[in-house]
């Protein structure tokens, strides 16, 4: 994790300034508290803040079990195993975007026993939507404690006309303000970005295939969290060892409640039909295996029978997520480094680079890094194979704007200044096909193509001898 310095491709610390995020990702995004931390987050070492957004997440999940399970050491084991979700390494890829969401988390514990329940649900809604709204979901579970001290009876009082309540209402409120900040600033709405694909509902059939569209995602996502088939026997034998024993109305509630946090992201997407990522799955992990492990004062021998099965499924996880960080690594340092040491001169003397590469050079290149370290990515992380994956590498590197040129087609990057990309790709394609026609002994990494109006140009070299 602290061998990781280039982060993705709409990481903050690869916008120009707090304006171009604010147009940029605010407007489409409501993430109005990052854009006022913007200059103070650009500043923090994102190795700092991968590992706070960790350490944060393990304390909430520590937190809210100890309270519910009265073990500490228990509550420790099952902390340690749920800082392995996948979602969590996905996360630390944009460091200082979520680093404020689990911020927020980390105060929501603080203040949990401070604030009347309905008021603490609707601040926390409001922060959550001004970071990542995703983790407000997983606020209930530091009120579970209260179904151990009352009654059947007052426990689903609390639950139906409380708890659920001031969570949704938390939820509404969140949303609103987010709305509201960017309606006053830009006279419009959220205005859902195109790549998350959004399907708005205007008749039943839209409905319809908006709830299809969530129900695949849950399907797609729950897959994952099973990608290792035998989790599936783990996870039946632990939820049959957590109900052993167990009162009715602190069996149910609590399982309720799990399966609502399970489902929740999926269905309050249902109104606009968004893809879902499986980087913003972390509710679901939490929903699943928060049904087997998250035991009301659980019991001594319920602890020696689940703690092997804990070890297990963590060290299973903790190699996942090795393996996936080692992949990023590997591939995205290899590219920084060769740039560095191949560039004719220092990045800062240019105007910026161009990288004469299609997305399928990329992907080939991708596969090829890693086949050379024997390395590759499970199937919970984000692939790298586009010019858009590769821009933070030259961002990292100390170029001022990238820029990408696939024949005579040309991309600029969206948050950089937006120059004509098709006229200078008709330019840069003549230099690399006169480049090609001549003798080439090159075995680097790159192949340094020439400049054009400042701007170093860029390609593979087909003939890298990686030895």
């Amino acid at each position: 994790m602290l061998q990781i310095h280039i982060y993705r491709h709409d990481s903050l610390y690869y916008m120009t300034d707090a304006d171009t995020y604010y147009r940029f990702k605010v407007a489409t995004e409501g993430r109005w508290i990052n854009y006022i931390f913007f200059n103070i987050l650009t500043r923090l070492s994102g190795e700092m803040l991968s590992i706070f957004i960790v350490c944060s997440f393990g304390y909430f999940i520590f937190t809210a079990l100890c309270q519910w399970s009265k073990d500490h050491y228990y509550s420790l084991m099952v902390s340690l195993f749920f800082i392995q979700f996948p979602p969590l390494y996905n996360a630390i890829l944009w460091p200082a975007t979520s680093a404020p969401a689990l911020a927020v988390l980390l105060l929501a514990v603080f203040l949990q026993k401070k604030l009347n329940l309905f008021l603490y649900f609707v601040l926390f809604g409001i922060l959550f939507f001004g970071t990542i709204s995703n983790y407000y979901y997983l606020l209930p579970l530091l009120f579970l404690r209260y179904f151990l001290d009352q009654s059947s009876q007052q426990n689903v009082v609390f639950f139906v006309y409380k708890l659920i309540p001031a969570w949704a209402a938390g939820f509404v409120s969140g949303y609103v303000v987010a709305q509201v900040i960017v309606y006053m600033d830009f006279g419009h709405f959220i205005t859902i970005a195109g790549w998350r694909a959004p399907h708005y509902i205007h008749s039943f059939h839209d409905l319809g295939e908006n709830i299809q569209r969530s129900v695949h995602f849950l399907k797609e996502h729950i897959k994952l969290v099973f990608s290792h088939h035998w989790f599936i026997i783990l996870f039946l034998f632990s939820f049959a060892v957590s109900i052993t024993g167990r009162r009715k109305d602190i069996l149910f509630l609590p399982l309720t409640l799990f399966f609502l946090i399970l489902i929740v992201h999926y269905a309050v997407i249902i109104p606009i039909g968004i893809d879902i990522a499986p980087r913003t799955a972390i509710s679901t992990w939490i929903g699943i295996f928060g049904m087997s492990f998250f035991i009301p004062f659980v019991k001594k021998w319920q602890i020696y029978v689940l703690v092997p099965v804990i070890v297990l499924l963590t060290f299973t996880l903790y190699l996942d997520n090795h393996h996936n960080l080692q992949w990023y690594r590997t591939i995205t340092n290899t590219y920084y480094d060769r740039l560095l040491s191949e560039s004719p001169n220092s990045p800062a003397q240019y105007k910026g680079i161009i990288l004469y590469a299609s997305d399928t050079d990329i992907k080939k290149r991708n596969q090829l890094i890693a086949k050379i370290h024997h390395i590759s990515a499970g199937n919970t992380l984000e692939n790298l194979d586009a010019f858009g994956r590769w821009v933070p590498v030259a961002r990292e590197a100390g170029f001022k704007t990238v820029m990408n040129c696939n024949g005579e087609k040309g991309r600029n990057v969206l948050w950089h200044p937006q120059e004509n990309a098709t006229d200078i790709c008709k330019r840069v394609s003549q230099m690399v096909l006169a480049a090609k026609n001549m003798p080439n002994s090159d075995l680097s990494f790159y192949h340094i193509v020439g400049e054009y109006n400042g701007k170093l140009i860029i390609a593979f070299n087909k003939h890298w001898d990686h030895r």
